[in-house]
C-alpha cells in the first residue's frame, strides 16, 4: 500500500477526498490529514509517507513552501496539488518546486484523482526498483522494468512528442517498429482462479501471465504489459505493405492463439478486445481505450469472445454504444442496491438510446437485449431461469425493430409494478445481508461490505444497526456460529476445519466465541445431540 496524506486547511475538502475513490482497494491507505503546511511538515519528518495531496493557499506555511522544505529533506516524496481556478501562477511555482501534477478542485473526479495516484505510484515502484538495480539487479532486469515503463506510458498517452518517445527508446535499448499498431486487451479481474491465491500472492499469476504472453509473441512484432494488475494490453504492429483487413484478422489469430495458452496453462477463459489499428505510437492512447470501450460490452457476447472495436461502429457508432454500455453498468449497480426507482429510470434510458439506432439488423437489439434480461432475472431471487428462458423465446419470435422497444417498456413497467414497498434503505440491508451471506467464510469486514455498498463505514454501521437491531459484528458471529453448528452436526469436519469454514482462521479464537454464543464447546456441541 501506498501511504497518503491529504493536506488542506477546509475539513470538507479533506472529507471529500477521501470519500472519492476506494483507496486501500486501489493500493493506497490514507495515513494523515493536516490542516495546514506546518503541522503536515512536521509529521512527514517523523512518519513515512509516498504521496501528499496539498492544497495551495493555506494559514501559517503554504503547499509551495511545504513542498521545498519536505523535497530538500526527503525528495523521495511525491506531491499533487489542489488549486482553484485563480491560482494557476501557484501551480506553476508548485511544479517548478517538484510537484507531479496538480488539480482544480471543483473538477476533480474518481477517475482522474485515481488516474494520477496510479501514475505518482508507478513512478514510485520504478523509483525504487531503479535503486534495488543500483545494488545488484543486473542490467537486464533494470531495461525489462524501463521498457515496461514505456509501454505503460505509450498506452496510457504520457509520451508528448517524437522527440521524448524517441529518447525513450534510446533508454530502454528498444526498437518499436514504425507503421500501424492495434492493442489487444483482456482483464482477469473477478475470475474464480484469483480465490486459489493470497492477496499478497496475486502478483505471481499476474508474472505467470506475462510469461505466457512473452513466450507467445516473442516471434512477433507484438510487446506485451500488466497495465494493472489483472489488466494486460498486447500493442501488435502491422507487418509493412500489409492490408489493414488482413491485420486485423492476424491480430484476432494472435488473440485466439493467446487464449488458447491461457486455457491449456492456467485454465481460464478470458474475452478480447481488439481496437482499430492506428498509424502513430502517439496515438496508442486512442486505441487503448477503444479496446477498453469494446471490452466494456463483453457482457453481450459469449465468454472467450475476441471483441473487435469496428463491431461497435456496425452497432450505431462508438458515442452510441459507449452511452448505451454506460447504461448498462449504471442499471446493474442500481440493482445491486435494490434502487428501485433508477432501475426504472435507467431502463427507459435504455430504452430511449435504442430508439435512436436507425438502419441496424434485429440482431443488435438482441444483443442488449439479452444481457438486460440476464440481469433482471437475476434480481428475482431464487431459481428464476424459467422466467429468463420465456424472455428469450419472445425475443427470438421478433421480426422488426418496434418489437424490442415494445418488450424494453413492458419489463419497464413490469419491474414498476414488482417494486415492494420497502424503503431504500431496507433494500440497502437486504442486499448487505445477501452479500454477507455469500462471503461470511472469508475475511469480511464492515469496512468491505460499506465498500460494496458505496457507504461510508459509519453511516452503514448505523444504517445496520438501525435497520436490523444488531451491530455489524454481532450479525456476522451469529450467522458463522450458526452455519458452524450445522457444520459440527451434520459433517464430519474437525473443529478447526468447521472454523475456517465459517471464517475463523484461528481455532481457539473460534472456540472461545461459540461458547459465549451457545453456551458450550465445539467439541460438546458436536457429540451431545441433546443441545
Amino acid at each position: 500500500m501506498y501511504k497518503v496524506m491529504i493536506v488542506d486547511d477546509e475539513m470538507l475538502a479533506r472529507v471529500g477526498i477521501k470519500s472519492l475513490i476506494p483507496w486501500e482497494e486501489s493500493g493506497f491507505v490514507v495515513v494523515k490529514e493536516a490542516e495546514n503546511g506546518k503541522k503536515a511538515f512536521e509529521w512527514i519528518m517523523e512518519n513515512p509517507v509516498d504521496i501528499v495531496i496539498t492544497d495551495i493557499k493555506m494559514p501559517i506555511m503554504n503547499g509551495i513552501e511545504l513542498i521545498r522544505q519536505v523535497r530538500e529533506r526527503k525528495p523521495g516524496v511525491k506531491f499533487l496539488v489542489l488549486s482553484s481556478f485563480d491560482d494557476f501562477e501557484y501551480v506553476r511555482e508548485a511544479l517548478k518546486n517538484g510537484a507531479e501534477d496538480y488539480f482544480i478542485k471543483l473538477q476533480m473526479n474518481p477517475e482522474q484523482l485515481l488516474g494520477q495516484l496510479v501514475k505518482v505510484a508507478e513512478k514510485l515502484e520504478l523509483e525504487q526498483k531503479q535503486q534495488e538495480s543500483q545494488s545488484g539487479t543486473n542490467r537486464s532486469q533494470e531495461l525489462a522494468l524501463i521498457r515496461e515503463k514505456l509501454l505503460k506510458d505509450l498506452i496510457y498517452g504520457w509520451i508528448h512528442s517524437e522527440t521524448e518517445y524517441r529518447q525513450r527508446m534510446k533508454e530502454a535499448e528498444m526498437e518499436l517498429p514504425d507503421g500501424q499498431v492495434v492493442s489487444i486487451m483482456f482483464q482477469t479481474d473477478g475470475m474464480e482462479i484469483y480465490e486459489r491465491y493470497r492477496e499478497d500472492e496475486i502478483h505471481l499469476l499476474n508474472y505467470a501471465i506475462v510469461n505466457i504472453l512473452n513466450e507467445m509473441t516473442h516471434d512477433q512484432q507484438a510487446f506485451p504489459v500488466s497495465v494493472h494488475p489483472k489488466e494486460f494490453v498486447i500493442l501488435y504492429f502491422c507487418r509493412p505493405g500489409l492490408d489493414p483487413a488482413l491485420f486485423l484478422e492476424q491480430a484476432g489469430h494472435l488473440a485466439d492463439a493467446i487464449k488458447a495458452a491461457l486455457k491449456q496453462y492456467l485454465n481460464f477463459t478470458v474475452s478480447m478486445a481488439i481496437s482499430e489499428p492506428v498509424s502513430s505510437l502517439l496515438e496508442v492512447k486512442q486505441s487503448y481505450r477503444q479496446a477498453m470501450e469494446a471490452l466494456g460490452l463483453s457482457y453481450a457476447f459469449p465468454g472467450g469472445s475476441t471483441i473487435y472495436y469496428r463491431e461497435l461502429q456496425t452497432l450505431g457508432g462508438s458515442t452510441e454504444a459507449a452511452d448505451i454500455a454506460k447504461e448498462m453498468r449504471k442499471l446493474g449497480h442500481f440493482m445491486k442496491r435494490y434502487e428501485d426507482n433508477q432501475v426504472y429510470r435507467t431502463l427507459g434510458s435504455i430504452r430511449q438510446l435504442l430508439m435512436n439506432l436507425h438502419g441496424h439488423s434485429l440482431d443488435t437489439f438482441k444483443m442488449y437485449s439479452a444481457p438486460i434480461a440476464y440481469l433482471l432475472s437475476s434480481s428475482r431471487g431464487g431459481d428464476d431461469s424459467g422466467w429468463m428462458d420465456m424472455q428469450l423465446k419472445q425475443m427470438d419470435k421478433w421480426t422488426v425493430k418496434s418489437d424490442a422497444i415494445q418488450w424494453l417498456g413492458q419489463v419497464q413497467e413490469e419491474w414498476m409494478d414488482g417494486m415492494s414497498g420497502d424503503t431504500d434503505s431496507s433494500r440497502l440491508i437486504l442486499s448487505a445481508k445477501r452479500y454477507i451471506r455469500k462471503n461470511y467464510a472469508s475475511s469480511l469486514t464492515l469496512e468491505t461490505v460499506a465498500e460494496y455498498l458505496q457507504l461510508s463505514p459509519s453511516y452503514f454501521s448505523n444504517l445496520f444497526k438501525k435497520e436490523t437491531g444488531q451491530n455489524f459484528i454481532d450479525y456476522v458471529t451469529g450467522l458463522r456460529i450458526e452455519q458452524s453448528k450445522i457444520l459440527l452436526r451434520t459433517t464430519e469436519m474437525k473443529i478447526y476445519e468447521v472454523g475456517h469454514a465459517v471464517g475463523y482462521e484461528n481455532e481457539h479464537y473460534f472456540s472461545r466465541v461459540f461458547k459465549k454464543v451457545v453456551g458450550c464447546s465445539p467439541l460438546h456441541y458436536k457429540s451431545d445431540t441433546t443441545l
